[in-house]
């Protein structure tokens, strides 16, 4: 509700460019849980980025004790077909979709379909390298798809310290414009 309030708060443009943002994951859902999921996932992560961005979303989930949690996460839902995603890519063993919030003209993530423990990577063991390399690949792979031939910027946030909102290890993968150094 507050981050309906606050979108109505919104400039004019501002809000037509997040409603427009907003609408690209828009697809025809036939149950209402369905439809209120999704509803549940725009408020949370509209009020999350109006509240200083993926900083307080991973404060967030820290206080919600959501830290290396095996309960399912939004990426779960995606996967799952439960919520719509932009899948730009996907095999039997990863998924690639549009980030919802891009930090870039080219922003999408990748993320392992099985997390199989692997909610960041500082929890990764000798078991999980053979799917942390296809990530990696992946990650080049569909970069290169979306025409990021010049150059990308591949970012893994690991615990509260490291930004991390969603405990289910993921890669963003960032290019169409001059990035700059330091990160963040």
């Amino acid at each position: 509700l507050r981050a309906c309030v606050r979108l109505r708060a919104l400039p004019v443009k501002a809000r037509q460019a997040k409603q427009a943002r907003d609408s690209r994951y828009q697809t025809p859902i036939n149950s209402a849980s369905r439809h209120q999921n999704l509803n549940d996932v725009r408020l949370t992560r509209a009020a999350s980025m109006s509240n200083g961005g993926e900083e307080s979303a991973a404060k967030k989930a820290a206080a919600e004790g959501l830290v290396d949690s095996e309960g399912p996460t939004i990426f779960d839902k995606i996967i799952s077909k439960e919520i719509p995603a932009n899948v730009i890519y996907e095999d039997d063993k990863c998924l690639a979709f549009r980030d919802i919030n891009p930090q870039a003209p080219v922003h999408f993530l990748v993320i392992p379909k099985v997390r199989d423990g692997l909610t960041r990577l500082s929890r990764a063991h000798e078991g999980h390298k053979e799917i942390l390399g296809h990530l990696l690949y992946t990650a080049q792979k569909v970069a290169k798809d979306e025409g990021l031939g010049e150059g990308f910027r591949v970012a893994i946030n690991d615990g509260p310290g490291g930004c991390q909102s969603v405990y289910h290890l993921h890669l963003h993968v960032i290019g169409g414009r001059q990035l700059t150094w330091p990160p963040g």
